[in-house]
């Protein structure tokens, strides 16, 4: 009767455990570490471009109030909307196009047509197109053994 087995927990079995939650906490801070600063690079990338997109927007917006201040002068001159049309066509297209630089690979592209003021105060051009557009050809990564559908 005094052959009681005791299957109690032995000093070392602490001692791993205690080793084993530490590693762990290590292991999740450097992912933690490396997570902040994907977000960090990512998020100054955006910045990066959202600012220089703004700045191309500025341009934009100073290009097109110079078109309004010159087409309105142009309509000054003007008697009816067929002689303001053919004062267009000698110096511009029926449709006007800007590009402003956002990155290396894309472009804000502005696009405009003249239209003659029906009142006084109306506008003298209508925008058509005001987008991003890529610049470059993208070229697929193609490295990776995945199958591609041409």
């Amino acid at each position: 009767m005094g052959n009681k087995k005791s299957f109690g927990m032995s000093v070392g079995t602490s001692s791993i455990l205690v080793i084993i939650v530490v590693v762990c906490l290590v292991c999740f801070a450097g992912l933690s570490i490396v997570s902040a600063n994907a977000d960090y690079q990512l998020s100054r990338r955006l910045a990066e471009r959202t600012s220089s997109y703004y700045e191309a927007a500025s341009l934009a917006n100073e290009q097109l109030s110079r078109l309004d201040s010159t087409l309105r002068s142009v309509c000054a001159e003007c008697e009816n909307e067929e002689e303001f049309r053919n004062k267009i066509k000698e110096s511009y297209a029926d449709s006007l196009t800007f590009s402003f630089p956002v990155s290396d690979t894309q472009a804000l592209s502005v696009a405009v047509t003249p239209v003659y003021p029906v009142r006084e105060n109306a506008p003298v051009f209508q925008v058509t197109s005001f987008r991003v557009v890529t610049t470059t050809e993208q070229e697929l990564d193609r490295s990776l053994p995945v199958l591609f559908h041409d």
